[in-house]
């Protein structure tokens, strides 16, 4: 039976589900394990030797662990966390050589422009964005899940030398990047396929940026100073220009225990579009409401200062799926 039309409807952000993060099996095996913050329970909480890199909308986007693997044999692998299905992506032929820097991110092929608002876009499409830089040359792929192969990648001459790519935000048709103990963001265009920078602010900080969509769909950024969490956004001026503007800063002394904040927390992930920020401390790990301004501690493994978490939000939450589950036999369908 075909499957039914997706219903589309006006929603606000998807909800947060949990985090997945990298950590040690018994056996030394890298292992990406999903901690729920929600009444949602995955199929699978757990996927050996691969680590989680970007998600969207219930998908996370997973790279073998750094040192297993050089950038020519990368293998990329999209773990649907909601239904349990795990897909690996066609090599890249086409990757930078070694050394090169390159970072990737899933996202829901209903994301690019308006922004998505389907109940079920976890079943639905998804893309792939590659990005690397190497020398004088940044090279940019995209993966589509209807064709299961990659388009023709773009390479460009340009300025943007050896950034060391970290988080990547979607805000309208544009992923941005930022860079390592940098002073910019690549910007890459999903409609022009073009790639530019951005310059962030003097005053931030070239260390510890988290890039994100915020909740009215600007681009933002947060970082830490002391026991400040700091948020920023991109603001349009009267004139055309858009400029950086320190939008608020919150006081983590009333949110956070004593002892977290005996050296700086560490901002390890936030996602887009939701007012929930996780920071890591020598306490343990808290996610933050931006909006409600509580903090509560998530049980994450390890020590608070841990590295390869991302968070996962899903319009289906464990009611939808469980109405949904019913509803005939289509690729990838599942109870939650």
């Amino acid at each position: 039976m075909a499957a039914e039309p997706a219903q589309s409807l006006s929603l606000a952000p998807p909800p947060l589900l949990g985090f997945v993060q990298a950590a040690r099996g018994s056996n030394s095996t890298c292992l990406t394990h999903f901690v729920s913050t929600s009444s949602f329970r995955p199929p699978r909480a757990e996927l050996s030797g691969w680590i989680a890199i970007h998600s969207c909308h219930g998908r996370v986007l997973c790279s073998p662990p750094p040192l297993d693997v050089k950038p020519p044999e990368k293998r990329l692998l999209v773990w649907n966390v909601v239904t349990g299905e795990q897909r690996e992506l066609p090599r890249l032929s086409w990757c930078p050589y070694p050394g090169a820097s390159w970072n990737a991110a899933v996202l829901c092929a209903y994301s690019v422009g308006a922004g998505c608002s389907n109940l079920d876009c976890h079943r639905g499409p998804f893309v792939v964005v590659f990005v690397g830089t190497l020398r004088d040359k940044t090279v940019v792929g995209v993966y589509s899940s209807v064709t299961d192969a990659w388009g023709e990648p773009t390479f460009t001459q340009d300025r943007y030398k050896q950034f060391c790519l970290l988080t990547g935000s979607l805000v309208g048709n544009a992923l941005y990047f930022n860079k390592m103990m940098g002073t910019k963001l690549l910007k890459y265009d999903l409609t022009t396929r073009e790639i530019s920078a951005i310059n962030l602010p003097a005053q931030a900080p070239k260390w510890q940026i988290v890039l994100m969509a915020m909740e009215d769909g600007r681009l933002g950024f947060a970082t830490m100073q002391e026991s400040k969490l700091c948020l920023w956004s991109r603001e349009d001026g009267q004139d055309g220009d858009a400029r950086w503007e320190q939008s608020r800063i919150i006081e983590l002394d009333a949110l956070l225990p004593v002892q977290a904040l005996s050296t700086e927390p560490r901002i390890v992930g936030c996602a887009d579009g939701v007012e929930d920020i996780l920071l890591g401390t020598r306490a343990g790990n808290f996610s933050v409401d931006l909006k409600s301004r509580r903090a509560k501690e998530i049980g994450l493994r390890g020590p608070g200062f841990g590295i390869f978490v991302v968070p996962v939000t899903s319009f289906c939450t464990p009611a939808l799926e469980t109405a949904n589950s019913g509803e005939g036999s289509g690729a990838g369908a599942s109870s939650a």
